[in-house]
């Protein structure tokens, strides 16, 4: 019967911890006041140093400014003035860093506009700078610092003007750099979330030939190839909507075209080792359908003619049908 009171008694303390914790007691008045005047003195000699384009003592105040005084009117101000005090002073990642911390605490300010202008400035400077490096020795880059901002920027603000502009810049260095897991993911969402971007059209080709550059893993595995052609037979059908279009895009769509059937020779060369492999193993049967099928989607290539040969005498040793002349299917992008 002891155990019921400490129960209430411990409800009851909680619940007074948080109806106090609700209440904020108003601030004494004076020192409102006298903080708020050490504010605007720290304020006005950052901006008497920003005259005197004396960058880093202006940006030392300001940052005391919204550090030390953040409930003061001027804070907000002073913290974007922060951020443009460094990008004044070419400190470009530490600007990178003051920005988006800043778009990040004031996601309704009305410097968004600008914020997301020197944002992606920032980020494609440091990904061209870091390409030269070191006295154009290529090391010590600031690359991958650009692509830290531009990433940054496209989840701060995903509805801004450039975020598909940061996407793009974003997978081209990857694809570059050969990180293909990184392209693929800021084209696809590039693709997925940004159906009215001018980079589409080159967001499809480069994530198809990423996809077909990044097919690696097991030698009967064709994933990869399967979503690179899927997006090279999109890109060919929405570079060819209208005539003018097709003249215009005519080199990619025919370089496109060239990858699919590349792509279709190379999805039923592995489809003959999937089927050898079942061969080995016994599983005639399995063996028999990965020819078939394949027969019936590469059939016009010279691996899937010889799928289609091989399908015949396995179905003639079987007792079986001989397989389906072949009829590529259409195949949808991811």
């Amino acid at each position: 019967m002891r155990f019921l009171p400490a129960v209430l008694l411990a409800a009851a303390a909680a619940a007074g911890c948080a109806s106090s914790g609700a209440v904020v007691p108003p601030r004494d008045p004076a020192t409102v006041k006298r903080e708020e005047g050490e504010a605007a003195a720290l304020y006005a000699r950052g901006e008497a140093f920003r005259a005197g384009e004396e960058w880093d003592d202006a940006r030392g105040c300001y940052r005391g400014v919204f550090e030390d005084y953040p409930g003061s009117v001027l804070a907000a101000e002073a913290q974007y003035l922060a951020a443009e005090c460094a990008w004044r002073d070419g400190r470009l990642y530490a600007a990178g860093e003051l920005f988006a911390k800043y778009i990040e605490d004031r996601p309704l300010s009305p410097h968004v506009e600008e914020v997301e202008k020197r944002l992606f400035d920032i980020g494609t400077r440091l990904i061209e700078e870091g390409k030269r490096g070191l006295w154009g020795t290529g090391i010590f880059t600031t690359s991958e610092e650009g692509v830290h901002v531009l990433r940054r920027m496209a989840v701060l603000l995903p509805t801004g003007t450039r975020a598909d502009d940061a996407l793009y810049e974003v997978g081209r260095w990857y694809a570059t750099e050969r990180d293909y897991p990184g392209a693929e993911a800021a084209l696809d969402q590039l693709l997925k979330a940004y159906s009215g971007s001018e980079w589409r059209l080159q967001a499809r080709f480069l994530l198809a030939w990423t996809y077909w550059t990044d097919n690696r893993g097991p030698a009967y595995d064709g994933e990869k190839l399967r979503r690179s052609r899927a997006h090279f037979a999109a890109y060919v059908e929405q570079a060819s909507i209208t005539p003018v279009r097709a003249e215009e895009y005519a080199e990619p769509i025919a370089a496109a075209k060239a990858q699919i059937e590349a792509i279709d020779a190379r999805l039923a060369e592995k489809a003959l080792l999937r089927a050898r492999f079942y061969r080995r193993t016994g599983k005639d049967l399995a063996a028999l359908t990965v020819l078939r099928e394949a027969a019936r989607r590469w059939g016009t290539t010279a691996p899937g003619a010889e799928c289609a040969e091989r399908a015949g005498v396995l179905a003639g040793e079987l007792g079986l049908e001989p397989p389906e002349p072949a009829a590529p299917p259409a195949e949808e992008p991811r």
